[in-house]
């Protein structure tokens, strides 16, 4: 049995172990809300941002979420963000000193907004030796452009993800959404126009009822879904990407609220994970899946966590 099991993972073509598999959802996670609860810098594998769009967006109107007890939320935030000028000048900067790798989410409502944000991210790559990734968002449900306009289809996505990796040359996931049928064809899409990694699932789709007003108590009306009730889709769907792309890294995220929810991720064939709603309840929950890796590979007599990555296929 192994006293000092190796958490890192490694993906390919790139020349970076991440220190483990933690990641946070983009959007619902703000480091200086956490790290007095958390040792980040030891317990996390890399930080992912909210998504930025080319300006500053106010999001959607009030309300915006909805508490759905036991099973998870609703929410309508509509990418409320300061815009990417503020996100590279300040937040970059703040999120640097967790010597963390850094994932820029991003989004836009244009190949041209897109191409100028890629081009304004180089521009400043090299103050920022952490910056490691980008994670495109194909897949926000909550606005009218930018979102499932281009993550729904074959052709959007291969044009979005075209347009930043003729300008990006780092690593580029695209994160897609369960809401447009098989999610197959759109990885596929993704790969071929150069994505390094496919980040699987966004949000569902949902709706929810004021029954004493006897309206929808989202002003859109639907709002993406998240929690734990999302966890067998969101499996589902990294089982059927490693599955048909066993080469290409895979970010789970769905539902994930526990060590053995983590677990059940990586065996299906995630590389990496993120905890998104899970962590507003329980801000430790970073450190409590890190803990639990590390006894749980003692226990197994892991050398390496990575060995778990798609294990469950060769059964």
């Amino acid at each position: 049995m192994s006293e000092t099991p190796c958490l890192e993972i490694k993906l390919p073509h790139i020349n970076f172990n991440f220190q483990n598999p933690i990641l946070n959802a983009s959007g619902t996670f703000y480091p200086a809300s956490f790290d007095q609860l958390c040792p980040l810098a030891k317990c996390m594998g890399g930080i992912v941002t909210k998504t930025v769009t080319p300006t500053a967006k106010t999001g959607n109107s009030q309300p915006r979420t909805v508490e759905l007890p036991g099973i998870g939320m609703l929410n309508s935030i509509g990418l409320q963000n300061p815009g990417l000028a503020y996100t590279l000048e300040k937040d970059l900067e703040s999120l640097s000193t967790y010597h963390l790798p850094i994932i820029l989410s991003i989004a836009a409502t244009s190949l041209q907004e897109f191409s100028q944000m890629s081009e304004q991210i180089v521009s400043v790559q090299s103050q920022y030796p952490n910056l490691l990734a980008l994670e495109i968002n194909l897949s926000c449900p909550n606005v009218d452009k930018g979102g499932l306009d281009f993550g729904s289809s074959c052709d959007g996505i291969t044009e979005v993800v075209k347009t930043v990796r003729d300008i990006w040359p780092g690593v580029l996931w695209a994160k897609l959404t369960p809401n447009a049928g098989n999610i197959i064809p759109l990885a596929g899409a993704a790969v071929e126009a150069g994505a390094s990694g496919i980040t699987a699932i966004n949000t569902l789709l949902g709706v929810a009822i004021d029954i004493r007003r006897r309206r929808p108590i989202l002003p859109r009306v639907s709002g993406g879904y998240s929690g734990p009730g999302v966890k067998p889709v969101a499996l589902h769907a990294v089982w059927q990407l490693y599955k048909h792309f066993p080469e290409i890294p895979i970010i789970g995220i769905g539902g994930i609220q526990s060590l053995d929810d983590t677990l059940e991720f990586m065996m299906a064939g995630a590389s990496l994970i993120q905890v998104g709603t899970a962590c507003f309840a329980r801000p430790t929950l970073f450190e409590d899946i890190h803990n639990g890796l590390t006894q749980f590979a003692r226990q197994e007599g892991l050398a390496h966590l990575q060995e778990l990555v798609g294990c469950a296929h060769s059964q």
